[in-house]
């Protein structure tokens, strides 16, 4: 997926960003749906994805901030609500009639995407926690060597000249 970031606002923009064009995906073809038929299956599909979606965008942002990951993560929660709500008033004004949770008013709608959105927000947020950790190095201080005493002996070793007589190795 996508690496980890050092910008919190990158992070927090890319899951925004998953969320809006998931929810305009579907708002589009639930309107093109009210004019031709045929976009049903897909519809269907999509829901489970704008349903989720907040899930989603919480890995995403979880995985890529560097630091207040589950909090950004949660801050999806109430922006996919805000869409789902969003899209229903702008059904009701084009005259589409969607009633996803089977409230019948927009506080239902708005609380019961609201906690089903934090429920999603939590697991993906704890996902790309554990998955966006990165591997700490601990660098372990180097024991210095004492300085020599004087008690170890000289050693001296004496180059060897290269002639024809060593034997040497061939690769044929």
């Amino acid at each position: 997926m996508l690496p980890p970031d050092n910008n919190i606002g990158r992070a927090w923009i890319t899951g925004v960003l998953t969320v809006f064009l998931a929810h305009l995906t579907w708002f589009g073809l639930v309107v093109a749906e009210s004019y031709v038929d045929g976009f049903m299956p897909l519809i269907v599909g999509l829901l489970l994805v704008v349903l989720n979606v907040a899930g989603v965008a919480a890995y995403l942002t979880a995985r890529r901030a560097p630091r207040h990951r589950l909090l950004l993560a949660l801050t999806m929660a109430p922006f996919t609500a805000a869409l789902g709500t969003a899209s229903n008033l702008l059904f009701a004004r084009l005259g589409v009639r969607v009633d996803i949770s089977g409230f019948y008013d927009n506080a239902g709608l708005f609380t019961s995407l609201l906690l089903y959105g934090a429920l999603v927000s939590v697991v993906g947020g704890g996902l790309g926690m554990w998955r966006g950790r990165k591997a700490e190095v601990v660098a372990e201080p180097v024991a210095t060597l004492p300085a020599p005493t004087g008690s170890l002996p000289e050693m001296s070793v004496t180059p060897v000249e290269v002639g024809d007589d060593l034997p040497q190795i061939r690769s044929d």
